[in-house]
């Protein structure tokens, strides 16, 4: 990019020159042009991409409830002032718990969110200053994992046993009237329809119950753009790469007078 600035100057020195004294050349950034041209539009946006709506969640293994003493030290999450949990201002989120000193300009938060947690933000306080691109579902659903769900919970449910004794089941277990009394529960209250017959303890199976029901949302909640890497071994290949529009971040190292290694990371793709 620079060597490309360096012969643009180049090139308009070269006409400034030609045309001096009659002429006087204006230049201006593209990204200028076009925030003249919509100034109600703001230049550092992209268009929406509803991958920036999909994150939060908490995985950190923290306990919810801490007895402590005179001489006991305080949580580690309890020790770092400088966490902040809800953004309440962009400039000091990250600061120490004082109190904001920020405009409303500068304590604006952007990003993109659905439109059941705008709804929630507003509920709890939150002020909608503007809205610069919207995308609208004509249908929604929440029955697209269900059956899914549903299918493996039910095998984990039987899997599992009637866990009447800390054991877990005894060879008779399903035969036991508290037993079935749970069970009974699980049906009348899930959608589960767990098989009576099939309810005992079974380790192996209840693992890949598990493991299918984590794997669900781990996979689909996975980003996708993880850095790729290709050995080449020809100049043609190097090059289909490195000027590829679809790739970004690439480099390249030399391996040796045979092997080039390239790595690059695919553009996220706006639908």
């Amino acid at each position: 990019m620079k060597e490309l600035y360096d012969q643009t100057k180049e090139r308009l020195k070269t006409i400034e020159d030609y045309l001096k004294p009659n002429v006087k050349i204006h230049t201006i950034w593209e990204c200028e042009f076009d925030q003249q041209k919509y100034p109600e539009v703001d230049p550092h946006l992209k268009p929406i991409d509803k991958r920036d709506a999909f994150y939060g969640g908490r995985t950190e293994t923290i306990q919810l409830y801490n007895n402590l003493s005179d001489l006991k030290d305080d949580p580690t999450l309890n020790k770092h002032d400088k966490i902040h949990e809800i953004k309440r201002c962009k400039e000091c989120k990250n600061i120490k718990n004082e109190k904001c000193i920020h405009s409303n300009e500068e304590r604006v938060i952007v990003g993109t969110w659905s439109t059941i947690e705008i709804d929630k933000a507003i509920e709890k306080g939150y002020k909608l200053q503007k809205i610069y691109e919207l995308e609208h579902f004509e249908k929604t659903s929440t029955d697209i994992f269900k059956l899914y769900v549903d299918t493996f919970m039910k095998y984990k449910q039987e899997a599992s046993g009637c866990k009447c004794d800390p054991k877990y089941c005894k060879p008779d277990c399903e035969n036991d009237k508290e037993c079935k009394t749970k069970i009974q529960y699980i049906i009348d209250n899930t959608a589960y329809n767990l098989d009576i017959d099939k309810v005992k303890h079974n380790s192996g199976l209840r693992f890949i119950a598990k493991i299918c029901l984590n794997n669900l949302w781990g996979h689909f909640g996975m980003r996708d753009n993880f850095t790729q890497k290709e050995y080449c071994f020809t100049l043609e290949h190097i090059t289909k790469i490195v000027f590829n529009e679809k790739y970004k971040d690439i480099s390249t190292m030399i391996l040796d007078e045979n092997i080039v290694l390239t790595e690059y990371k695919e553009k996220r793709r706006i639908f």
